[in-house]
């Protein structure tokens, strides 16, 4: 399929929109700069008129919303702005779930020269306080009452607007001549410098930072995209990731705007399979642990499946392995097409529709035999990687460019160097202004055009990067020894009886780990009985999960090795503030939640054996 790129889209001169009131003046298209979102938007919205863009369910089925609707949604929410007396530069606070409010909100802030300012629905009221306050946000738009009543009036906050019960006061109405040309010319005055927005970093340790990112940071990252991943008009993809986060709402939704594809809102995690099998997706964007999950359902319907089951998925899938990922012999090509027909492709369609060229995989690092185990299934799986402080994707594998176990090579416009401590510094369009109010923490990352990214990583000869660390991560024992979290974790989430592990250890003689179990696969693998509560501190489920400890154990150093374990009951929450909106550990938060458990693994026990830490 050809690529459609926006600079080669040919444009033409909009006629007056359809809300526009007799005597509104003409909106000149082609006067908004093309490196900015509203002005790649309506670019778009001229060029597909009555089309579908975006689909979201309504119970019984899915509900189309076309570009022109779209668009005038957008000048509405703009005009209502400038009615509420909405400034040029001022901060907007959008806070709710994905749904289709959300998107034209915030492009609806945009176009009234306003800037966005995202924030998580699951945020806690003291946070939300804090990010009012330090983006002096003068309204804020919520979904509902549960949003809206986290956010308080005061200050230079001095309305909050409900989706659900105020929106329509704006959007029902046509706007007046007078709101709509002030609109009209703040698109006509946008510069790709303008702050498009800010958003506030999640952050696994820390207070929450402002990431100041222009117009041009978003438009000019899309275009750069789109010149390695081959995206047009005919794609479809399914929306589910938080539009609060960058990774979807610019690699999915500003991208797929530029692209002309059309986005299906997905209804939730709980229906995400069922979406799937809808939808029917081409492309799609998601964070690991939803691809590691997927991984360990189907691993568990193969170990409850009847022996010769069991045998014909793994010669199946020991043969996509070879094909894909290298080493085939004549006999797998010969066998190939009957292994694709009988396994491999109904599993492909179960998991993804059917249609699906690739998934994007970013936000955290993802395990290496779910990357294989995708491939050989011959679903791509394209891992990249980038930040809220790059917005989004700084580098990715893609279609045509892939080397297993990184995250590929710099889009183009983007610039990678190693420092000399191993940490990856990027310069790109794409990267942030500045943190807002913040002038000591910027100068801590931006250093002559460069940003500091805290991972750790190398750059092979071809250009492929390659992630081993994230900077603060690294444990330091009290032995003066330094410990990479991360891939002992990864390791033993990919057995599927660990749902998570946690490596503590810094400052500490020896390391050790919180573990949640996967009680499902316990219960069936082991034949354990009985509510998480009362099993975390059974004998049999130590002694199941001690055997695969055991097993990464005998890979590590003695230093890095984990000396002894708790089990938890249930997994860490976003919404109690244990993990960030893309399930990333927030280490500290942690640490300081189950403290007493830790201490318990260090107080009254053994010491190891001397030299081991």
């Amino acid at each position: 399929m050809a690529t459609t790129r926006p600079s080669q889209r040919k444009t033409t001169r909009t006629r007056k929109p359809a809300t526009a009131p007799k005597g509104a003046p003409r909106l000149d298209v082609d006067a908004i700069s093309p490196r900015s979102v509203p002005g790649l938007f309506l670019r778009q919205v001229t060029k597909y008129g009555d089309r579908a863009v975006l689909y979201q369910h309504n119970g019984s089925g899915w509900d189309p919303i076309s570009w022109k609707r779209l668009g005038e949604l957008t000048l509405r929410v703009a005009a209502g702005l400038v009615a509420a007396g909405v400034q040029r530069g001022d901060r907007v606070i959008l806070i709710g779930e994905n749904r289709l409010e959300w998107i034209y909100c915030d492009l609806g802030i945009q176009a009234a020269g306003a800037v966005t300012v995202p924030v998580y629905p699951s945020s806690t009221p003291d946070t939300v306080a804090k990010i009012a306050a330090n983006s002096e946000a003068v309204v804020a738009i919520a979904s509902g009452q549960k949003t809206a009543s986290k956010l308080v009036v005061e200050g230079p906050l001095r309305e909050v607007v409900r989706m659900d019960s105020d929106l329509g006061r704006w959007t029902d109405a046509e706007p007046s001549a007078e709101n709509l040309g002030e609109v009209f010319a703040r698109l006509q005055a946008t510069s790709p410098n303008d702050v498009a927005s800010i958003i506030y970093t999640s952050g696994t340790t820390g207070e929450p930072k402002g990431v100041v990112l222009a117009q041009s940071a978003f438009a000019d990252m899309a275009e750069s995209c789109l010149q390695v991943f081959d995206i047009g008009e005919n794609d479809t993809t399914l929306s589910f990731l938080p539009y609060s986060h960058v990774l979807e709402r610019t690699s999915g939704l500003v991208i797929g705007l530029a692209a002309g594809g059309t986005a299906y809102l997905a209804r939730g995690m709980d229906q995400l399979s069922e979406d799937l099998q809808s939808v029917k997706p081409t492309v799609m964007v998601g964070v690991p642990r939803i691809y590691e999950k997927m991984h360990g359902l189907v691993w568990s319907s193969v170990r409850k499946a009847p022996g010769y089951r069991q045998a014909m998925f793994s010669w199946a899938l020991g043969i996509g392995r070879r094909i894909n990922l290298g080493g085939a012999s004549p006999l797998d090509h010969l066998q190939y097409p009957l292994a694709d027909r009988l396994v491999l492709t109904p599993l492909r369609t179960r998991l993804t529709g059917g249609r699906l060229r690739f998934f994007v995989s970013g936000g955290a690092p993802l395990n290496e035999e779910v990357e294989a185990f995708f491939w050989s299934l011959g679903v791509k799986i394209l891992q990249g990687w980038g930040m809220t402080e790059t917005n989004s994707g700084a580098t990715s594998n893609t279609e045509q460019h892939h080397k297993f176990n990184t995250v590929g090579r710099a889009f183009p416009g983007v610039e990678l160097k190693i420092a000399d401590d191993g940490e990856i510094l990027v310069k790109s369009p794409g990267n942030l202004i500045e943190y807002f109010h913040n002038p000591e923490a910027t100068a801590e990352v931006l250093k002559d055009g460069w940003l500091s990214t805290g991972d750790i990583g190398e750059i092979d000869a071809d250009g492929f990067l390659k992630i081993t660390d994230r900077k603060k991560d690294l444990i330091k024992t009290a032995g003066g020894k330094y410990v990479a979290p991360q891939p002992i974790e990864a390791e033993l989430m990919n057995d599927p009886l660990i749902e998570r592990a946690v490596v503590i250890g810094d400052q500490k003689p020896y390391c050790v780990l919180l573990l949640v179990p996967d009680w499902s696969a316990l219960r069936s693998r082991e034949g354990i009985s009985g509510e998480p509560q009362q099993l975390k501190d059974s004998d049999q489920v130590k002694k199941a999960l001690q055997a695969r400890l055991d097993q990464v154990n005998s890979k590590l150093g003695s230093w890095e090795q984990i000396k002894y374990f708790a089990v938890l009951a249930e997994d860490f929450k976003e919404e109690t503030g244990e993990l960030t909106p893309t399930l990333k550990v927030k280490r500290r938060v942690i640490q300081e939640r189950y403290q007493d458990v830790i201490e318990s693994m260090y107080s009254g026990k053994p010491k190891p054996d001397k030299g081991e830490h």
